[in-house]
């Protein structure tokens, strides 16, 4: 089957391919490194209270994001448009399946995610880092409104700006947070904070351990989540087929390294035990190492954190309104480009629904439901590539997945497994998502009548 799309550009807008390796590298450890790290290292810990499986679970997201990333290198850089995941669903699985995954990212996974960035950055601004892991007032919601709504602004003045606000956040990202934790490691004794009365019980049966890992691993694939983001803007990528692996690799050797450092560095600091009933490790030990400067350090290098992340959400979601709309899933205004390279209507769109989680949502329930989407889409993508490999044998592809029946098979496998886990862990959260896919196919259904 040829590469085929739309002829639909004019009137939406030109795609101007501007972007290089660095900004796909950015834009994915943007994405990733946010309020996940910051928040989630004490609820795994918790739930899996001993320093190997602490380091399993992370290396087991390492793992399935690096199943992920051979698989999107091949397809990112064989089927160079924008729209990431949603636009290789729609050649290897149809409209409806690109449909479904385009809205429901639209609608729900990206401005949650963007909303619960930016709540963490709302919290941080108002009580300063300190405040994290409190219940969220009024507010910091308030303030995570307004976050919101000036990147999206920011963004609005073109795409060569939001890129090079990326690349500065993304550089100051990774030596503010590795330079501040390696020398915490340093300053602080082992086990530097006080002993915790009491202990995490591990659990007692196959089917609780199951189920904890799947606790665990939500948070894990949440902070993982957006290593490979800069799939999304390959239709805006320079030479899409050799910079877009760089940047996907890139993105993820630099997210493992930070994640591994920082859990070394709680584990070193805190003990696996003290990690379990932190209610912020990363604070716990700057403070242990620093004293209360490093609380006020911390709040600095946190929000310049989140910022990147918020800002990496708005190069990334409105790409997918514009693969909907030259599929003809979308109304056309979601697709317009304008001069400057911006998304205007969807990226408004975007600013809108996000606002209206960061006012309502709390970080948990965001997770619960994002996060078994995410792993049934990494699956069905993965599935894909094999689709595409016999449909269109002679599309040229830079980069190829080697064993790539194995790689596929070993990520449906660890895919299947987490959602398993997840329906153990939450059965809520997946009736939700469940309902929703299911509402998103009967509006389809509609659409296409009316058509």
């Amino acid at each position: 089957m040829a590469l085929t799309c739309r002829s639909v550009t004019s009137g939406l807008g030109e795609l101007r391919r501007i972007l290089g390796p660095v900004t796909g590298a950015a834009i994915g450890v943007g994405v990733a490194v946010g309020a996940g790290i910051l928040r989630s290292p004490a609820e795994i810990a918790a739930a899996l209270p001993s320093g190997p499986w602490i380091f399993g679970a992370w290396l087991l997201g390492a793992l399935v994001a690096s199943l992920d990333v051979l698989i999107l290198a091949e397809m990112a850089s064989s089927v160079p448009r924008v729209g990431g995941l949603v636009a290789y669903l729609r050649l290897s699985f149809g409209p409806l399946a690109a449909f479904l995954c385009g809205w429901s990212m639209l609608l729900v996974t990206w401005p949650g995610s963007l909303a619960v960035v930016a709540v963490v950055a709302g919290e941080v601004l108002h009580g300063g880092i300190g405040s994290l892991g409190g219940d969220t007032t009024w507010e910091e919601r308030a303030i995570a409104a307004g976050l919101i709504a000036a990147s999206g602004a920011a963004n609005l003045f073109g795409l060569r700006v939001g890129a090079r606000v990326e690349i500065t956040l993304f550089v100051a990202k990774v030596v503010l947070l590795a330079g501040l934790f390696v020398a915490a490691m340093f300053a602080a004794p082992a086990a530097a904070a006080p002993a915790v009365a009491g202990s995490v019980v591990f659990p007692a049966t196959t089917l609780a351990l199951f189920a904890a890992v799947g606790g665990a691993m939500q948070n894990v694939i949440f902070s993982y989540d957006g290593y490979a983001d800069a799939v999304y803007v390959a239709g805006e990528t320079k030479d899409p087929g050799r910079a877009l692996p760089r940047a996907l690799f890139t993105s993820l050797v630099t997210i493992t390294g930070l994640y591994l450092l920082l859990n070394a560095a709680f584990v070193h600091v805190l003990g696996a035990q003290g990690l379990a009933q932190s209610k912020f490790a990363a604070l716990d030990v700057v403070r242990a190492a620093f004293g209360d400067a490093g609380g006020a350090v911390l709040t600095v290098v946190a929000f310049v954190v989140l910022l990147g992340a918020v800002n990496a959400y708005f190069l990334t979601g409105p790409r997918i309104a514009r693969l909907l709309a030259e599929e003809g899933l979308a109304v056309p205004a979601l697709g317009r480009v304008a001069t400057n390279g911006s998304p205007v209507a969807a990226t408004l769109l975007q600013t809108l629904v996000a606002i209206a989680f960061a006012l309502t949502n709390t970080f948990d329930e965001l997770l619960a439901i994002m996060v078994p989407i995410m792993s049934a889409t990494t699956a069905l993508v993965a599935i894909g590539l094999l689709v595409q490999r016999r449909r269109a044998p002679e599309r040229p592809r830079p980069f190829r997945v080697p064993a790539a029946p194995l790689v596929v098979g070993l990520q449906v496998l660890l895919g299947a497994g987490m959602l398993a886990s997840f329906v153990q862990y939450d059965r809520r959260a997946v009736v939700v998502d469940a309902g929703v896919l299911a509402f998103g196919a009967a509006v389809y259904a509609w659409v296409r009548r009316r058509r």
